[in-house]
């Protein structure tokens, strides 16, 4: 019976050489064969490739949050028409409730007719308290185009530069009327181009669209108040 060896140390390579020098080769051999290691993940994570721009070919920009040029442009076209309205009806609208200065217009010249008719005069006030020797006359008919003519008139201020020919009939009614009503209207479609009806909310849409139409009612309250 052969005597029983001793375990090899853990730290002794396995198996224990044998004296050959051919058998420890291929033990050694054996022993750093691959087989015997452990697996090692062999996938190679490979991040996509960003997509190549073409030449010539515009990058997509991000959309901006703000208002396009286009609607700042008709929001200051649209203000400043609503201003026009708010300034050609605020005083037509004092003399149709009654504010104004009674008078006398003296034509001076008349030129074109219809909507082209252009007639400047003096106005001279009821009382005799001012009279103003150039301003515009409107509302001239029939032989008050004369030069010369003398008609009954009537002036918001001495400040103002127009006089309004005639008593506050239908054509006056119809100026300041007419005027409000394109003011309203600007609002509304200053509400159109910034695009408040197409807010997700229905609080969101009322809120905006008031404070479209606030702009030019604001600019006509403005000019009342100075035409008074």
């Amino acid at each position: 019976a052969r005597p029983a060896e001793p375990l090899p140390s853990p730290a002794e390579p396995l198996p224990p050489p044998t004296g050959s020098p051919a058998t420890d080769a291929r033990l050694e051999r054996l022993e750093n064969s691959p087989f015997w290691q452990d697996r090692v993940e062999d996938t190679v994570e490979v991040r996509p490739e960003a997509p190549r721009r073409t030449p010539g070919k515009p990058r997509h920009s991000r959309p901006s949050a703000g208002l396009p040029l286009s609607a700042q442009v008709s929001l200051v076209a649209l203000g400043l028409v609503a201003a026009f309205f708010a300034w050609v009806s605020a005083e037509p609208f004092w003399l149709a409730v009654g504010h104004g200065d009674q008078g006398n217009a003296t034509t001076t010249v008349c030129t074109g007719t219809g909507v082209t008719q252009r007639c400047a005069g003096q106005f001279t006030a009821e009382d005799g308290s001012y009279t103003i020797a150039r301003v515009t006359l409107l509302g001239v008919e029939g032989t008050g185009r004369q030069p010369g003519a003398v008609t009954p008139a009537k002036m918001v201020s001495p400040d103002s530069q127009q006089a309004y020919l005639g008593g506050t009939g239908a054509l006056l009614q119809l100026r300041w009327l007419l005027g409000f009503v394109l003011v309203l209207l600007c609002g509304y479609a200053i509400a159109g181009v910034t695009r408040a009806r197409q807010l997700p909310s229905a609080k969101a849409r009322r809120g905006a669209i008031l404070l479209s139409l606030a702009g030019p009612l604001a600019l006509l309250a403005g000019f009342l108040a100075a035409a008074y």
